[in-house]
């Protein structure tokens, strides 16, 4: 009977300790829920806060990036203003000078005519070398200046390449063949020296005279001078190498 009563009462205290053991279990296994949720929400914070931090970073990168293109930008219209002031005073200035093309134009006709006669003038009161060449020369000129088809521009080039030439003809030396002066049948060889003197020898060398500037004759020299102007007509026409040549002038 005491072994039996003993037993009971193990038992009843079994079933005792499971009934107030199974409480215990549960609130350790909602503990335990809790604590992975609340880990489980702690690293997905964790990461928000990452990546919030990430953009910020991100975002502090392009507005920095816009205030440099803004400062670019700046730079760039300050430049394309100075070029557009620039500019705007160049075309200024052209107008200002188209405004005076037409006055231009009106006084440069007549200062054209005026350089043509004073050439025409010099030619006549020259020393007589290649006369109707110069003369022809001259009257082209005239032509282009009375043609209104021809621009002011072009007209001035012709006035100033027939200054040109004739300056060019008071240097160095120059001969050629030509009529005689008093008789066109017969040819003869023609000496320019520069502007200095203008001499004709007969191609037997028997004649040789100098044109007189002052009284507009031709004065016979002598013999003596065939061999110079010879000479120098042979250093003119390059069949010589230069050399020193005198020219036959009058002493007043």
């Amino acid at each position: 009977m005491l072994k039996s009563s003993i037993a009971k009462r193990l038992l009843l205290a079994g079933v005792a300790g499971m009934l107030f053991a199974s409480p215990a279990s549960a609130q350790l296994e909602s503990a335990l829920s809790t604590a992975k949720a609340s880990t489980s929400a702690s690293a997905a914070s964790q990461q928000r806060v990452e990546r919030l931090d990430d953009e910020a970073d991100t975002a502090i990168r392009e507005y920095r990036a816009v205030l440099q293109q803004k400062d670019n930008i700046q730079l760039f219209v300050a430049q394309q203003d100075i070029f557009l002031q620039s500019q705007n005073s160049e075309i200024a200035s052209l107008k200002r000078q188209l405004g005076t093309v037409e006055q231009i134009k009106q006084g440069m006709s007549p200062m054209m005519l005026k350089m043509a006669i004073a050439i025409e003038d010099a030619i006549k009161s020259d020393l007589p070398f290649n006369v109707e060449e110069r003369l022809a020369r001259v009257d082209r000129m005239k032509a282009v200046l009375a043609d209104p088809d021809v621009s002011p521009a072009e007209q001035y080039r012709q006035v100033l390449n027939a200054f040109k030439i004739e300056v060019s003809y008071g240097q160095g030396i120059d001969s050629y063949e030509g009529a005689h002066p008093s008789r066109p049948g017969n040819v003869v060889n023609f000496l320019r020296f520069g502007r200095t003197s203008l001499v004709y020898m007969t191609k037997d060398e028997t004649e040789i005279a100098r044109y007189n500037m002052d009284n507009g004759s031709w004065d016979v020299l002598s013999g003596a001078d065939a061999l110079a102007m010879r000479q120098a007509i042979r250093v003119s026409k390059g069949e010589a190498a230069p050399a020193i040549v005198y020219a036959p002038v009058s002493v007043n």
